[in-house]
């Protein structure tokens, strides 16, 4: 038996919801089915401000808005800094829980995840340490939904990566007491071609890689304890010719070596592929079919790497839409699936310590993926026992109001229901928030809860048990 125009229309609701956000808060299934499919997704293609969401930001704004020179100066010259620094990390985390829980933008922000993720600095690195919410709020927010070049360009020339690939080293060779002396620092260079833009499969050789690092001779940092800015150092750039992977630089050039390598590659048919390759497996599955990496491919290149463009024909496919269909979903990486149950159940986000500890139990500690490939975007890499054991503690403790920072009201996710009735439960967040798609093996489960058990009731025990399930795991 077929779905009815009614079930079609939900689980379209519900896929968009799941795959250009973290997920449907109570209700916003109907809300989008009011707006409609087309016109929700044109909203998340073009963000608007979203005032609700920055006064819940403006307790934060006391770090989340200073420079940083201006963290160096409070943080790094105050003694102890493990200690006086912890209340600038922990804003940082807050906004952005906060920001996935409850900005309208949701595209928007994933793309920001997306991107950082793709563009990895590690927190506990160094200067990257006072430096990576400039980063973030500065290079990647900004250029999210943007042209690729730019986006690259801002990451480059970004203290955060200079330090965290050790670019802000990387000089020419010189002569220091008649004795040649080779300043050149190869990792950001590599990284760039492997990561960043054409990809390990591309066909580049080690000489690309030499000439390619050449060319970002001399891009570094003014004062790494002070002040934290990029700083081009003329004397230091290799002003020699160089050959970057099809790419030729005439001998003479200066910091426009490196600006004229962003530019190749930004428009690279191999960047195209690989990067449309990558936004293709985080938002339509592990395995996107090739057709439709093949169009997003072609409109980058027709589009100079127009993000957005990008996007809309990769939302506009039949590939995409068919995920919403499909009986085995893409498994949630634990930030989505923490970010998805909180927004499930209607929470409030006010802090974030305690959330940044059930990540790291998860295997996904936040902003400190140590390797710059980044966290993987391969929901199925993070399916393993313990992950799970963790994911489900998660679970009861958000049900039951236990996650120090997000207040919970079991009511809200299952709106209408009648509490004492596990069955009556399980029925009304199922609609509410899982677009009833709950199995019936879950279902069945959450109608035998016990309901002469009262601590915790067993409305919090359901509402656990639906977060724990295996529909919950996949968006």
């Amino acid at each position: 038996m077929g779905l009815t125009a009614s079930e079609l229309a939900r689980k379209t609701a519900l896929h968009a919801l799941n795959r250009l956000g973290f997920g449907p808060r109570p209700a916003d299934i109907e809300t989008v089915l009011e707006r409609g499919i087309e016109d929700y997704v044109n909203d998340q293609l073009e963000p608007r401000p979203d005032g609700a969401l920055e006064a819940r930001l403006t307790p934060l704004n006391n770090t989340l808005r200073l420079s940083t020179t201006q963290v160096l100066t409070t943080y790094a010259d105050s003694g102890n800094q493990t200690s006086s620094i912890q209340a600038y990390l922990d804003n940082f985390h807050t906004a952005k829980l906060i920001r996935s829980v409850h900005t309208t933008n949701q595209l928007d922000e994933v793309l920001a995840d997306f991107w950082f993720n793709h563009f990895n600095v590690n927190i506990n690195d160094g200067l990257v340490r006072y430096s990576i919410q400039s980063y973030e709020r500065d290079a990647i927010r900004p250029n999210a939904m943007g042209k690729f070049e730019t986006l690259l360009r801002a990451t480059a020339e970004h203290p955060a990566m200079l330090f965290y690939l050790d670019n802000y080293l990387s000089t020419a060779a010189r002569t220091v007491n008649g004795r040649l002396v080779q300043g050149l620092n190869e990792n950001y260079g590599r990284e760039l071609l492997e990561l960043h833009t054409v990809g390990v499969d591309a066909g580049y050789t080690q000489a690309d890689v030499y000439d390619v690092s050449r060319a970002f001779t001399g891009w570094g940092i003014d004062n790494v304890g002070r002040g934290g800015n990029f700083r081009y150092l003329q004397t230091a750039h290799d002003t020699a010719s160089k050959s970057a992977f099809g790419l030729q630089l005439a001998a003479g050039g200066q910091k426009d070596d490196g600006e004229r390598v962003i530019k190749y590659l930004a428009n690279h048919p191999w960047t195209a592929r690989f990067i449309s390759t990558k936004l293709a497996r985080r938002f339509v599955s592990d395995t996107p079919p090739l057709s439709i990496i093949d169009r997003m491919a072609e409109t980058w290149i027709a589009s100079e790497g127009d993000i957005k463009a990008v996007l809309r024909t990769m939302i506009g496919s039949s590939e995409f839409w068919a995920e919403a269909f499909s009986p085995a979903g893409k498994p949630k990486t634990p930030f989505e699936y923490v970010a998805s149950s909180i927004r499930a159940v209607g929470g409030e986000v006010t802090a974030s310590r305690s959330v940044v500890a059930y990540l790291s139990q998860m295997g996904q500690p936040l902003y400190q993926c140590i390797p710059p490939t980044g966290y993987s975007d391969s929901g199925a890499e993070w399916l393993n026992p313990s992950s799970q054991i963790y994911r489900m503690n998660f679970a009861l403790d958000l049900a039951q109001g236990l996650v120090n920072g997000v207040s919970v009201n079991v009511r809200n996710f299952a709106l209408g229901a009648d509490l004492t009735s596990p069955a009556s439960v399980a029925k009304a967040a199922n609609g509410a928030v899982f677009g009833s798609t709950i199995g019936q093996a879950t279902l069945d489960a959450a109608t035998r809860v016990d309901t002469r058990i009262t601590n915790p009731s067993s409305a919090v025990r359901v509402s656990a048990l639906l977060l724990a399930s295996p529909e919950s795991q996949v968006r």
